[in-house]
């Protein structure tokens, strides 16, 4: 059955960003100066504005009174704001322009508060436009300046936009540390919006626990939501969202009846009221969902066919294909399999071709079930062959995004780690010229004052000259540094790639291996014992790593919960005895932690390379390395704690690489290429 969620909180509109001034939270740094005639106008502006143009028209207004003597903080939120209200008006180049010119401001001023604000702003104006990858890459350079920033106005906005972004990219785990910091912005704020906010920050942040499956934490929020819903007479503006999330949380902690009350209740509550009518579908057809999960298959189609009614008279498209599907799948269930089942696959054939292949994946997931109530098993498998290809054509395109998202994140990420290792050296060097500069002084004075002073200077020569010796130490642990790994001490994947890059221009003949590892359910570690023993964990996998690697191969933390093994010069035949033991040594024995033995096992692909003895041109090591990605992520869907290897090419490259490149499923059904399977231990759980 296909429920219905309904979200809150999703834009960034200008009301949403105005917090008046508090007490700065960094003692170190002063707060910017803020010109306090246009901080109110603005302020006033965004409580009383008719429409974005008029708004807009306004503000600019405003702008023609800017100078040179006006507070560069205030300047900059002013031009940001203009920014944003092209942005919603579609005049997107205008906006580009103008924050522009704010981040020349902001980053003449040298204030954090205002790079953070004008790196947000751009965010948001990506957000808006629906580039959401573009936005996702920014992230970094608005946290960079959010750490300094002392406004609450600006804490707010920047982390609770940076936040929604990595709840859209599944990141939950950092967008609630986002949040919760939005959260302790508005803390520090008392005006008549401040509740508002405090309780649109608490429901998202109950979402997120409720993805997480925390539901006693979930609970907790919305408690709290309601309480300052309560103090400040706010229940028309969010009594229904509050329930709502309490009937969605009691379904997810499978209190189906205590649920069916709460959704009852709503129902009951807002079904004559205009400013929640567009609710009353979601609520119904999630009573149906209560029925189906309940086995009460009448009630459910009563209320299902009355949100039916509610879909059909609000032209509610989606929700009237869903809710016609749920219908078929009581129908299913009560034995009535060909009038559920054509009912089904009429929703399936209008989805093909106009749903996204994520939502119509769920929706053949759904139907195949069906198929396989009704003992139609060769039309079932069909449905589950064409699902599968459809959650492998999802999964390679997120995983293209995803690749390229990361790679700009870490490419950013390295910058900044060498513009911090260059001022270290340069203060270093400094040091040196200081020392040289100290040395040739001590010489002088050698010469001068002879032999009353040589025993002198021969102290002052050797502490220079130690001093030399810890400073150029120093350099090369900084340059080590920066290719390690911090938790692991392995080598990072910035070291493997320079190393990879370097046998590509020499052109060095190989005969090498790669065997890319994942951490089975390690989000699962995290969440029930904590981050401190998924550290443990990672740096236990990385011991044992080691230990089956021989020294002349290359152990590296790739990201995450993922290691590359670089084999030099190793058989193709004796690979999989390799990956054997590698699977073996990891879940060989539970991974002790600060608080109890966990069973740990992983996931891997190999590969040989060069792969096929192809040359760079037509398979270099960043394409093997994606196919050999390819075979991991197989390994994961075939059940996880087994190893995928791809051994061998059987056809003219030329035929198979865009097969390859595309689907390795289909390269290995069409014998193209051929792979191997090796399983791990099972644990005894």
């Amino acid at each position: 059955m296909i429920t219905l969620l309904l979200f809150w909180g999703g834009t960034f509109a200008h009301a949403q960003t105005q917090i008046p001034l508090a007490t700065a939270s960094n003692d170190d740094i002063a707060p910017p100066q803020l010109d306090a005639n246009l901080e109110a106008e603005l302020d006033r502006l965004l409580i009383k504005a008719d429409s974005e143009q008029a708004m807009l028209e306004q503000m600019q207004e405003l702008r023609q009174n800017l100078d040179d003597d006006t507070a560069p903080m205030s300047r900059v939120r002013l031009l940001s704001y203009i920014a944003l209200s092209f942005t919603y008006l579609d005049q997107v180049d205008k906006a580009y322009d103008l924050i522009d010119k704010a981040e020349i401001i902001a980053r003449d001023s040298g204030l954090p508060d205002a790079q953070a604000e004008v790196a947000a702003t751009r965010i948001l104006i990506k957000n808006i436009e629906g580039k959401l990858t573009e936005a996702y890459t920014l992230i970094n350079t608005a946290t960079v300046h959010l750490e300094q920033a002392q406004l609450p106005r600006v804490r707010y906005f920047a982390n609770n936009l940076i936040g929604s972004i990595y709840l859209e990219k599944n990141n939950t785990e950092r967008a609630l540390e986002h949040l919760i910091a939005a959260s302790t912005a508005v803390n520090e704020t008392d005006d008549e919006r401040t509740p508002i906010r405090r309780i649109f920050l608490k429901l998202r942040i109950a979402e997120i626990y409720n993805k997480q499956k925390l539901y006693e934490q979930a609970i907790e929020q919305i408690d709290s939501a309601e309480a300052i819903m309560n103090e400040a007479g706010l229940e028309a503006m969010y009594g229904p969202e509050i329930t709502f999330l309490r009937a969605v949380t009691a379904t997810e902690q499978g209190l189906y009846d205590q649920a069916f009350d709460i959704y009852s209740q709503l129902e009951r509550d807002i079904k004559n009221d205009p400013d929640w009518g567009y609710m009353q579908t979601s609520v119904l057809n999630n009573l149906g969902d209560l029925a189906i999960r309940t086995k009460r298959f009448e009630a459910g189609i009563q209320v299902l066919q009355e949100a039916l009614t509610f879909a059909v008279e609000n032209n509610d498209v989606i929700n009237e294909e869903l809710i016609r599907f749920n219908l078929g799948f009581i129908d299913v269930h009560l034995g009535q399999y060909e009038q559920g089942l054509s009912a089904m696959r009429n929703v399936v054939e209008k989805a093909r071709g106009k749903w996204s292949n994520s939502e119509l994946e769920m929706l053949l997931g759904e139907y195949a079930e069906a198929l396989t109530m009704a003992s139609r098993h060769q039309q079932a498998n069909a449905i589950l062959t064409e699902q599968r290809q459809l959650r492998e054509s999802v999964f390679n395109t997120e995983l293209q995004k995803n690749v390229t998202e990361l790679q700009n994140l870490y490419d950013s990420k390295d910058k900044a780690q060498q513009i911090e290792l260059l001022q270290r050296q340069k203060e270093l060097s400094d040091q040196l010229l200081e020392n040289e500069r100290q040395q040739q002084v001590i010489l002088i004075l050698g010469v001068v004052v002879a032999l009353l002073l040589t025993a002198l200077a021969f102290y002052l020569y050797r502490a220079a000259h130690r001093s030399n010796q810890a400073l150029k130490q120093a350099n090369a642990q900084l340059a080590d540094q920066s290719l390690r790994d911090p938790l692991t001490g392995l080598l990072n994947r910035r070291a493997m790639q320079q190393e990879l890059q370097r046998q590509e221009r020499e052109q060095q003949p190989s005969n090498d291996a790669m065997v890319l590892l994942d951490i089975d359910y390690f989000k699962r570690i995290n969440d029930h014992h904590g981050h401190s023993a998924g550290d443990e964990v990672i740096r236990a996998v990385a011991q044992r790593l080691l230990d089956v690697c021989r020294d002349n191969d290359k152990v590296i933390r790739w990201g995450g919960e993922e290691f590359l093994i670089y084999l030099k010069n190793t058989d193709k035949k004796a690979l999989p005895r390799f990956v054997l033991r590698m699977l073996k040594a990891i879940a060989g024995e539970p991974i002790k932690t600060e608080k109890e033995a966990l069973p740990v096992t992983a996931t891997a692909g190999f590969i040989s390379y060069p792969f096929a003895d192809l040359n760079q041109a037509e398979m270099d090591w960043e394409a093997t390395l994606q196919l050999v990605d390819k075979a991991l992520y197989a390994g994961k869907v075939h059940g996880r704690n087994q190893a995928w290897g791809i051994v061998s090419l059987n056809v003219p490259f030329a035929q198979a690489h865009q097969v390859l490149d595309t689907d390795l499923a289909k390269a290995i059904e069409q014998n193209l290429v051929s792979a191997i399977t090796l399983h791990g231990p099972r644990h005894n759980t």
